[in-house]
């Protein structure tokens, strides 16, 4: 109970005063203040105090927070000075799970983690979801290697599908949004570049919390796209306070690779030459190679093909003499009010980001309005409308692609300084032919500029999205309401691609590519709601359906070659043409719930739902699929049994099963052919796709079950959390290969299972409290077991890959897991020995091997707070065990003699192995040699995908309220931030291995990623 004083006063009708104290004596700002049974209630202010005004005598004042136990005191006309004691049993907290349903944590069957919106600003990412990264167990973020903005590939335990979306849905204040993912599977790059991803859009300044529903059980009624997991977003509103509530946070950070290469700086352009009658080879200076297979730099001038410079390495750091340091500046501003009727919200947020790569960056504009209001005793109203605008100047190009300036780096010659090409630079790179100014003197397939990358083949995107919802809620009786909603999301993406003239590859003469991208999801639906209680057992009832429509063009136009140069026009184009496309789907949906309780320790939940959806056949578009969930509290059970539970203040287990369907991509059902007309020689062709449809498929089905165990003890000091899951997702919806014979590669089937499985631990404690000082310590570990069981009787692997890969596949192999890395190995002998052939170069085996699988053993995110008084201190280790990647930007960079690791052995080296009789290999080779037999054996760019960063870290300060008192702020923080500060383990050699160019299945494959950007700087909030 809490603490107060009272003094008896003859008053009927009085002011109500006081201050509201936690057990340290700190004040508390926001307390709820409330005449209980009335709605005359107030909130704490900057002093913990408040004044309610015509209190009757006697009247029971409510003193609640979040956190702490409820206080009821009899007013008698004194002041009450009340404190607030911690609630150790926390088993009220009520969390926003499936539908925007509001449920008690302690109710649910299922495994779901939360993650606040404070987390998510301090040390702040463009993409929302990297904040997620280390946080939850068995979530895994994997954040491609394209620049800010980029894409992130978002997996809940494992994946499911082998030919579809693994991804969770994201869901936004009940909503679902399209969390699109950008990157290619193209090896080769071929102009494509990474446009980010949906979630990416959602401002962390407007986020409340974050939930992550990881299983089917837990989001089955979202239904078709939850089978993968749901993340759902919960947004701000406005709260109560005196006056408006005004915040604003800036946060401004520097940025620069948070890990780089090794590169050699003693040999530099050229390559060997044999002598001539008899005389020994050597290496030598070549002004027409690329790479530093030349002799050792001696300082010496030499003519160059950019002119006469010194042979040595100058100025050749692509991390310091090439790329700059790169800026985000994010400012925020949130005005809210609050009355006894409504709520207004009023949230805007900026972001000008600064490339590392110069010529880049990016702009983005969040507008977000949100107000709620009661109409009348029996009707309220939420709504909201939330608009982004972004452009994007420059993205890098993926992959392999020419103008990747993370590739090209990799075969500049190590003779060649970055200041070379200054003489160049008022004439837009190029030499006086109009070719670009490049290290090797012949041009054959690449600019060897990396300034013609970032100032001539330019691109730019800009978009603009609305998400928003309106939302009617009736009061029907005491224990019956009904919610109505309709819901969109609806963007535009243009983009815009020049490539200069001059260019010596595709276009030489220049060109031009657009293309616009058109996306509206409208989501209306329905949740009547019944609730009743009778003695011990009570239920909460629901029926709901909602319409799920969506439309999605693109158009598109390219000029081909420019007629006339530098002239930015589609119709200047010699062959220039367009492109348009449009899909329609629809999903209808009835689903229904039942949540029954007994004595507040047991709960049943049993949720149903029914799919129709337009892309399958009639005879398949109904789908059902139910769920079971049941939680025991037995903490509760016993405590009411009046045993003793000594340090344990909460315990419960929970299990739940589910089924979940899914359906498949619009127009998959028939043949459909496209129609192409060139204009330069005015042929029209018609082409279909290279796939047989199936008339008769069916829907995907994911099965699971999963059994948890939550304790908590010593006052919620120590928690964990263990689950354990299994599920199986059958009928797969794939392609299979065929015969040529047939006409086409393959036809669509549904088959296949793929397992599953796996534990996660959360364990949560506070291992040092005294007044002045706090430690809170999270540490979360997750292991998944993935299985292809079956395929089909004629096909056991599924290429998940693509075509242009052609070194190695990743497959799903019936019996192997998904994700399997196939490649050309070394070839060995019974002993295990590497062989080589009769020049001592390591020979490969002839057929593609089993060299290992992207996906982790573990992972682990370990998050420690420090508090000291008004300081605190935070930060975050994410883990990853296990796993291999390939890694082809350390395979180009050995190759061409940049890296340091292609030092030894330049003057001779002899390959450890054994020849194909047995002996030990004896046969020295140069270094170029070495790596060049390399080069073709998949197995020698395998790496451990295995590391450890510190993820975060955050050094903050809170002004102290007597401080405060004096100037127009009630809170003021200022905080040092810093992210992806330090790669504390790594196999990868200054490459990260989580660095990739798609957000795909085919997972495991790096080349020409740029580096992790490290951010440091200062986060400033502070509210009026």
């Amino acid at each position: 109970m809490g603490e107060a004083s009272h003094v008896n006063v003859v008053q009927q009708n009085g002011d109500c005063t006081g201050v509201v104290k936690d057990k340290t004596g700190e004040e508390i700002i926001g307390a709820s203040v409330l005449v209980k049974g009335t709605t005359n209630g107030t909130i704490t202010g900057l002093d913990g105090d408040f004044k309610l005004s015509d209190v009757p005598n006697g009247a029971i004042i409510q003193i609640s927070y979040i956190g702490y136990t409820t206080q009821e005191i009899k007013f008698t006309g004194a002041p009450l000075d009340v404190t607030l004691i911690e609630d150790t049993q926390a088993l009220d907290e009520v969390v926003v799970t499936a539908l925007g349903i509001k449920r008690e944590k302690k109710a649910l069957g299922y495994s779901m983690s939360e993650v606040k919106g404070e987390s998510l600003t301090q040390t702040r990412d463009a993409n929302v979801a990297n904040a997620l990264a280390g946080k939850v167990a068995g979530l895994q973020i994997k954040q491609n290697g394209t620049g800010v903005g980029g894409s992130s590939r978002i997996i809940i335990r494992g994946n499911n599908s082998m030919s579809g979306n693994n991804q969770p849905l994201v869901v936004v204040d009940g909503v679902p949004i399209d969390n699109f993912s950008g990157g290619t599977d193209d090896y080769w790059g071929n102009g494509n570049v990474d446009k980010g991803s949906g979630i990416s859009d959602i401002s962390p300044d407007d986020i409340e919390s974050m939930s992550v529903l990881k299983g089917p059980a837990a989001a089955a009624l979202y239904g078709s796209r939850a089978g993968n997991g749901v993340v759902m977003i919960t947004t701000k509103k406005g709260a109560k306070g005196k006056g408006a509530g005004i915040s604003y946070n800036t946060n401004f950070t520097f940025e620069n690779p948070m890990q780089t290469p090794t590169f050699q700086n003693v040999y530099g352009q050229g390559g060997w030459v044999d002598g001539k009658d008899g005389a020994p080879g050597a290496y030598v200076f070549d002004a027409n190679k690329n790479g530093s297979w030349g002799p050792k730099m001696d300082g010496q001038s030499r003519e160059m093909a950019l002119g006469t410079f010194a042979y040595a390495a100058r100025d050749n750091d692509l991390y310091k003499d090439f790329l700059q340091t790169g800026t985000s500046w994010t400012n925020s501003l949130d005005v809210n009010k609050a009355t006894d009727d409504m709520t207004f919200r009023a949230g805007v947020t900026r972001l000008d980001n600064k490339g590392v790569v110069p010529n880049s960056g990016m702009e983005r504009t969040s507008i977000n309005l949100r107000s709620t209001a009661q109409l009348a005793d029996w009707v309220s109203i939420d709504m909201k409308v939330n608009y982004i605008n972004q452009k994007t100047n420059n993205r890098i190009k993926l992959a392999g692609d020419p103008d990747n300036v993370f590739v090209n780096y990799l075969m500049m010659p190590r003779s060649v300084g970055f200041s070379d090409y200054d003489s160049y630079a008022s004439n837009n790179y190029k030499r006086a032919d109009g070719s670009p100014a490049g290290w090797k003197t012949d041009h054959a397939t690449n600019a060897e500029n990396l300034y013609w990358n970032a100032y001539r083949n330019t691109n730019e995107d800009k978009k603009d999205r609305f998400i928003g919802f309106a939302a009617l809620d009736f009061t029907i009786t005491d224990w019956l309401n009904l919610k109505l909603r309709s819901g969109m999301d609806s963007y535009n993406i243009n983009y815009e691609a020049i490539r200069g003239t001059g260019n010596p590859y595709w276009e030489t003469n220049g060109s031009m590519t657009t293309s616009k991208e058109t996306f509206k999801e409208i989501n209306s639906d329905f949740l009547l709601t019944a609730k009743g209680n009778w003695n011990k057992f009570g239920i909460v009832g629901t029926f709901g359906g909602n319409i799920m429509y969506r439309s999605w063009s693109t158009t598109g136009a390219n000029s081909g070659e420019f007629i006339i140069p530098e002239f930015h026009a589609i119709a200047n184009g010699m062959t220039h043409g367009g492109t348009y496309s449009k899909n329609r789907k629809q999903i209808n949906s009835i689903y229904a719930t039942a949540s029954m309780s007994w004595d507040d320790y047991l709960y049943l939940d049993l949720t149903a739902r029914n799919d129709w959806s337009s892309t399958l056949p009639k005879d398949n578009y109904s789908y059902f699929y139910p769920s079971v969930g049941l939680s025991w509290i037995f903490t509760q059970m016993l405590t009411k049994m009046g045993k003793e539970l000594g340090p344990l203040t909460f315990g419960k287990v929970r299990a739940s099963w589910a089924q979940v369907g899914n359906d498949t991509d619009p127009y998959m059902l028939r043949n459909y052919y496209g129609m192409d007309y060139n204009i330069k020689n005015g042929v029209f062709t018609v082409n279909r796709k290279d796939y047989m449809v199936n008339p008769d498929l069916k829907n995907e089905t994911i099965e699971s079950w999963e059994v948890g165990l939550e304790l908590k003890g010593f006052d919620n000091r120590l928690g964990v959390d263990i689950a354990y899951y299994k599920k199986n997702a059958k009928d797969q919806i794939m392609k299979i290969d065929v015969p040529s014979s047939t006409g086409y590669k393959q036809k669509m089937i549904n088959a296949g299972n793929i397992e599953n499985n796996g534990i996660e631990i959360a364990l949560t404690a506070t291992p040092v409290q005294t007044k002045d000082f706090t430690w809170d310590t999270q540490l979360n570990w997750s292991k998944n077991n993935n299985k292809v069981v079956s395929l089909t009787d004629d096909t056991k692997e599924q290429l998940l890959s693509d075509a242009s890969v052609t070194f190695l596949t990743i497959v799903a192999h019936e019996g192997g897991s998904f994700g399997d890395i196939y490649g050309t190995g070394f070839q060995r002998d019974e002993k295990g020995n590497i062989m080589v052939d009769e020049n001592g170069q390591p020979m490969g085996t002839s057929d593609k091997v089993l060299l290992g699988n992207n996906q982790p053993d573990w992972m682990a995110g370990w998050t420690n707070t420090f508090t000291y008084k008004n300081w605190s201190l935070s930060f975050m280790i994410d883990m990853r065990q296990g796993g291999d990647v390939f890694m082809g930007s350390i395979r180009s960079g050995c190759i061409n003699g940049s890296l340091e690791e292609t030092l030894t052995g330049r003057d001779g080296i002899v390959f450890p192995g054994v020849t194909t009789d047995g002996a030990v290999n004896t046969k020295e080779i140069r270094g170029d040699q070495y790596w060049s037999a390399l080069n073709g054996i998949t197995e020698a760019w395998m790496y451990d995908a295995s590391n450890i960063r510190l993820r975060e870290l955050s050094i903050g300060y809170n002004f102290p309220k007597s401080i405060l008192k004096k100037t127009p702020f009630t809170a003021l923080k200022l905080s040092f931030v810093g992210r992806n500060l330090w790669m504390i383990k790594s196999h990868t050699k200054g490459f990260d291995p989580e660095a990739g160019y798609t957000s795909g299945n085919a997972q495991g494959i790096e080349y020409g990623s740029m580096p992790t950007m490290r951010s440091l700087g200062f986060n400033l909030g502070v509210s009026f």
